[in-house]
């Protein structure tokens, strides 16, 4: 399963998964791949699986190997399986980097993979590719590990788990493909209904809702297997998991793309609110520090014209005894990381005011500030 692009406003990476104990591994190519604790329970719980699916009765492909062949043997897959959701998830992050947008990081957890974006991509056509690769890679794997199978055939072993992660992979690609936001076949409905209607957010919606019709069914199934009483209820509990992760999804899509049509109708104008005093430029940080002290939690213009912005956080990182001899310019924020133009609609300031400096923005005519945007104006408006 994959998440690629968010319809939520710009994040910073989280150290927080499925269990809230994502830890990171390693990097590749800047990005932190991180695995959340969660994992470790997944991994037990595939190894017994497939232990089991080695050895059954009827026909198990290792049946009458020893203990710690199937064991290892089971392992083996296992690894394989996480390696196949992580290079899946690979293909949407590389693919989002190709096209010049950040990747937070991919997280591996219980339930699949999330590959996180710092933005979503500005055409549906950029959309479709960079969630279309992740199955695509899924089905590769599928036909690689196949031919290896048959490679290997004469090989009991090896054939076994070989012939497992392609039908795995095979699985994970047709499942993803189910057109349920978000997953991978939900996102890239949303991006045809994107082309079409040329409105994303109105496509999000449609596309959640779609998902959240199928995670029901999913959640439905999943109980239904679990009443049965004549088979092991654990694949129904796994269904219905799954279908209730992805309705928590879906509906938060179908939540947050309702506030963002609602935004993308307002202006900044519309709803800045007043802008502090501009400091000057030359002003030492001791004395900005008793002006702004009165209203610490806002963002003040520096110098006229507009330098830059600071905050009383941002002053009181300078060491006391610099406090004389440091201005406000040496530390302000550069201007274009703290202003939006007064005309730019609200849709567009819910992704710039998330990696703001105070998660506030300054509202220029032209080059002069004449309001301020803060968190708590957002808010009132997107509820």
């Amino acid at each position: 399963m994959s998440d690629t692009q968010r319809q939520a406003p710009p994040k910073r990476p989280r150290s927080a998964g499925f269990l809230g104990g994502a830890r990171t591994l390693f990097h590749v190519r800047g990005i932190p791949v991180r695995a959340d604790v969660s994992l470790l329970l997944m991994a037990g719980l595939v190894i017994f699986i497939v232990y089991g699916q080695l050895t059954r009765p009827a026909g198990g492909p290792l049946l009458g190997q020893s203990t710690t062949v199937v064991i290892v043997a089971a392992a083996a897959y296992a690894l394989l399986f996480f390696a196949s959701i992580l290079a899946h998830e690979f293909g949407h992050a590389f693919t989002s980097l190709d096209r010049d947008i950040p990747v937070l990081g991919i997280t591996l957890f219980a339930l699949g993979g999330v590959t996180e974006s710092a933005r979503e991509a500005d055409r549906a056509r950029d959309e479709f590719v960079i969630v279309g690769i992740g199955p695509f890679i899924s089905l590769l794997l599928a036909a690689a590990a196949g031919l290896l199978y048959v490679l290997f055939e004469p090989y009991q072993v090896p054939a076994a788990v070989l012939g497992y992660i392609a039908w795995t992979n095979l699985l994970l690609a047709i499942f993803n493909l189910v057109p349920g936001y978000p997953l991978d076949g939900g996102r890239l409905l949303r991006s045809v209904l994107w082309a079409i209607t040329r409105r994303p957010h109105r496509a999000t919606r449609w596309a959640a809702r779609v998902g959240q019709v199928f995670a029901l069914s999913l959640i439905l199934i999943g109980i239904a297997g679990f009443l049965r009483l004549d088979v092991l209820p654990i694949g129904g509990l796994w269904e219905a998991l799954i279908g209730f992760f992805l309705l928590r999804g879906a509906t938060d899509a179908h939540r947050r793309a309702r506030v963002r049509e609602r935004l993308a109708e307002r202006t900044v104008r519309q709803l800045m609110g007043s802008v502090p005093p501009t400091l000057a430029a030359n002003l030492a940080v001791g004395e900005a520090v008793e002006q702004v002290s009165s209203r610490p939690s806002l963002l003040w213009p520096v110098g006229s014209p507009l330098v830059g912005a600071v905050t009383l956080a941002q002053l009181d990182r300078v060491p006391d005894g610099a406090w004389p001899t440091t201005t406000v310019a040496d530390v302000a924020f550069p201007a274009d990381q703290v202003t939006i133009d007064a005309d730019a609609s609200m849709d567009k300031a819910l992704d710039r005011i998330a990696d703001a400096p105070g998660n506030m923005l300054l509202v220029m005519n032209g080059t002069t500030p004449i309001g301020l945007l803060t968190p708590s104006l957002v808010t009132h408006v997107a509820s």
